[in-house]
């Protein structure tokens, strides 16, 4: 519903009974807008929480205090300038900050557009009007560095959804030990849920 690309993030923390306690997230650095910081409860309550973002030498990342394992975070992000008939291209780098048993990424292939590539490639499926590619990612180690290069052609600039409807649904967090990444609404969308086994450098109090 804008230029931006929309980023979801979604997953839980194996260690459970480590929570509440204070987490650090990686997030791009051409960020514009942070929307929702939030965990959610045993009984799928939402509790958004305060947040303070920091600069990074090539990225941005945000200290949380998750009262519980399982969280979500979105926000959009413009890694270049929309123009109208062209080609489009940018690398969305994953870099979480903790190991992970599982992570999936679901990169939304923008309406209109053609020509979409993404490397390294996914399975293809649809979901709701949209195509996607799916990417699995194993035993992922903290602060390792997990490049998507994304490109394709769209003549329009109008976004994949429009703004009218585009109202959000609640953020599920899977079922299992599973995660996830999703990109795309604006110029694509990205979406990415994992499953953290620890935390690099143990848990702050």
């Amino acid at each position: 519903d804008s230029p931006a690309a929309l980023v979801i993030e979604e997953g839980k923390f194996a260690e459970r009974n480590r929570f509440p306690a204070k987490v650090t997230f990686n997030l791009p650095a051409e960020i514009t807008r942070l929307t929702d910081v939030c965990s959610l409860s045993p009984g799928g309550h939402h509790f958004c929480q305060l947040f303070e973002l920091k600069s990074g030498v090539d990225h941005t990342f945000i200290d949380i205090r998750l009262p519980y394992a399982d969280f979500f975070i979105d926000y959009q992000y413009a890694p270049f300038t929309v123009l109208p008939d062209s080609v489009r291209s940018f690398t969305y780098l994953m870099q979480p900050n903790y190991a992970v048993a599982r992570l999936e990424a679901h990169v939304q292939v923008p309406s209109g557009s053609s020509d979409f590539a993404v490397a390294p490639d996914g399975e293809r499926y649809e979901k709701e009007g949209f195509v996607y590619r799916k990417l699995v990612f194993e035993n992922v180690k903290a602060g390792e560095r997990i490049p998507l290069a994304i490109s394709y052609y769209k003549a329009g600039v109008n976004p994949s959804v429009e703004e009218k409807f585009s109202a959000m649904k609640t953020p599920e967090i899977f079922d299992g030990a599973t995660g996830e990444w999703l990109l795309g609404v604006g110029m694509a969308a990205l979406a990415f849920f994992w499953l953290v086994r620890r935390r690099r450098g143990g848990w702050a109090p």
